[in-house]
């Protein structure tokens, strides 16, 4: 599984949302700035999201984007599927029924017992979490030597 910058862009922008959506509707201009993200691409992350019933938005001079609903029912993996589609297990070793290659079986099992497990964290790990996280990360008090 690999993670385009549509997928880090898209996690970035969502989790800023699910932040900063208390006080109503947020601006895509605003997410930008604060993420560091192009506008334009931005506008883009959020119609793929509002399609995939994640975000909604509202016109007018109070208007822009919120959480179609709370993000404690949002998973991680319906995120990154809705940006980048169906998560796959990339295999290094091939596709090819096992072999009479010991070590290449071995390997492929490996690698495929990873990739179920980093697909569980992710479908069991949710917005809400992550910014639970980000705010006990944010509000540590940091010491400099």
């Amino acid at each position: 599984m690999k993670l385009s910058t549509k997928g880090e862009y898209g996690l970035l922008a969502i989790i800023d949302l699910a932040l900063h959506s208390h006080k109503g509707p947020v601006q895509s201009f605003q997410i930008a700035e604060r993420q560091s993200i192009p506008k334009q691409y931005l506008d883009q992350l959020m119609l793929t999201l509002k399609k995939a019933g994640l975000v909604e938005s509202s016109r007018g001079r109070q208007g822009g984007y919120q959480l179609a609903r709370a993000a404690s029912t949002i998973s991680i993996l319906e995120i990154i599927t809705a940006l980048e589609g169906p998560v796959e297990n990339v295999n290094f070793i091939g596709k090819e029924p096992l072999s009479r290659n010991t070590a290449r079986d071995i390997l492929r099992s490996l690698w495929s017992n990873l990739f179920s497990n980093t697909v569980e964290v992710l479908r069991t790990k949710t917005l809400e979490e992550v910014c639970d996280q980000h705010q006990k990360m944010e509000n540590q008090i940091m010491y400099y030597i």
